[in-house]
């Protein structure tokens, strides 16, 4: 029998995060629940604060299939490309990484610890 794991989306996160608070189920076991690996349900444990501040932020926008991965970089792309932006209209060269340097800036900023900057 083989099992078909997926991604989970906002709201199924948050789903995960309301059945933690009332079973206290081990990872494999909301693993196994969710159909989602063991380290999926690990990074979602990590930030579940930053999880939540993200739910609050978009609660008025139709989220059944907005990915929760999607809505952390879509806005820091958009942050990034007004700061390069503006570094290269004063003559600043911008390399990968200052890029990476400051996305983690931004990530920091914003409470998302997990963050990490990619290379591409």
């Amino acid at each position: 029998m083989t099992s078909k794991r997926n991604r989970l989306n906002l709201k199924e996160k948050i789903d995960v995060l309301k059945v933690i608070e009332k079973e206290k189920l081990s990872v494999r076991r909301l693993a196994e629940r969710f159909y989602v690996g063991k380290t999926q349900i690990s990074e979602l444990l990590k930030d579940k604060e930053g999880i939540r501040k993200i739910w609050v932020l978009n609660s008025n926008e139709n989220l059944k299939n907005l990915k929760f991965h999607k809505i952390e970089t879509r806005e820091i792309d958009e942050v990034l490309m007004k700061w390069i932006r503006s570094a290269r209209a004063k003559n600043i060269h911008v390399n990968g990484v200052l890029l990476q340097e400051r996305a983690r800036e931004v990530g920091e900023s914003w409470g998302l610890e997990t963050f990490k900057a990619s290379n591409g």
